[in-house]
This record gives structure tokens, C-alpha cells and sequence, in this order.
């Protein structure tokens, strides 16, 4: 060999019954293996994983038990209120109750309670009519005169209106 030269290769035939890929993986005899610290490595990340899977699911499962509870005893508690109104109700709806609000918060009496009253007969004999005033007739020009001047004619008439 000498310096400043190239040298060579030589090209790689390839073996009797191989084809040579220029795009595809090699064959199975010459990829390499993963070592088996990366294998093992692999498989406890994939457990773990799993595992994690595993409890998140349980503590949502756990978490769901626990709401479920607490809406139940919200329920009851709701239903027992429900209970207590409906009681109260059938009170304030009681005859007794109903007669004596009206007697001693509204001041009402029942209708066998009578109060009479002496009243004075009138005296016995015609009873007597109010006359009527005799009317004087204006000119509706007086009437007019009068309203505007707000003055009183010699028959009274200034206040009244037609």
C-alpha cells in the first residue's frame, strides 16, 4: 500500500441460496438480541404498570363505594325530613288546630256564640219624608256668569253643576 492511495474493498458476494435486501431487516441469524438486563428491565416497568392499572382502578372503585354511601344518608335524611313536614302538615290541617288559630290568633268566634243586640222600635205613626227644596231655574247664562265670577246668585245656585 502506499500513502496518498485508495484502497479497495472488496465487495461482499453474497452466499449460495441468500438474496441480498437493500430495503428489508436482515435475516433472523444476524439481528441482534437484547440483553437480558434490558428484557427484565422491561417486564417489571410492564408490571408495575400494570399494577398501577390496578390500583387507580380500586381506589375509584373505593371512592365510588364511599359517595355512594354518603348519598344514601343524605336520602334517608331527606326522606325522614319529608316525613316530618308531611306529620306537621296533618297537624295544621286537624280541625283543633284550624278552630283554634281561627278563635286565638284571628280573634273569630264559632256560630253558636250568638250576641244580641236591643234595638228601639221606631215610634208607631207615618214616618217622615225629607221635602225637597223648591228649585229656581237660572238662564244658563246666570249659571255660566256665576262659575266664572264664582260669585252666588240670589237663589244659591252658585255650586251646583248641570
Amino acid at each position: 500500500m502506499t500513502v496518498g492511495s485508495r484502497q479497495t474493498v472488496p465487495a461482499v458476494e453474497p452466499r449460495q441460496g441468500e438474496r441480498e435486501y437493500l430495503w428489508s431487516s436482515p435475516p433472523a441469524s444476524r439481528r441482534r438480541r437484547l440483553p437480558g438486563a434490558v428484557v427484565f428491565l422491561l417486564a417489571v416497568a410492564l408490571i408495575g404498570a400494570v399494577g398501577m392499572l390496578y390500583l387507580l382502578q380500586t381506589n375509584h372503585v373505593a371512592n365510588l363505594g364511599y359517595e355512594m354511601s354518603r348519598l344514601q344518608a343524605e336520602r334517608e335524611a331527606a326522606l325522614v325530613e319529608q316525613q316530618q313536614l308531611s306529620a306537621q302538615i296533618a297537624e295544621k290541617q286537624a280541625l283543633t288546630s284550624v278552630e283554634s288559630t281561627a278563635r286565638f290568633e284571628l280573634g273569630m268566634r264559632p256560630l253558636d256564640e250568638h250576641v244580641f243586640l236591643d234595638v228601639e222600635l221606631p215610634p208607631a205613626g207615618p214616618t217622615p219624608t225629607a221635602t225637597p227644596a223648591p228649585e229656581e231655574h237660572s238662564s244658563a247664562l246666570e249659571r255660566f256668569w256665576n262659575r266664572l265670577t264664582g260669585s252666588s246668585s240670589s237663589t244659591g245656585e252658585a255650586g251646583q253643576h248641570d
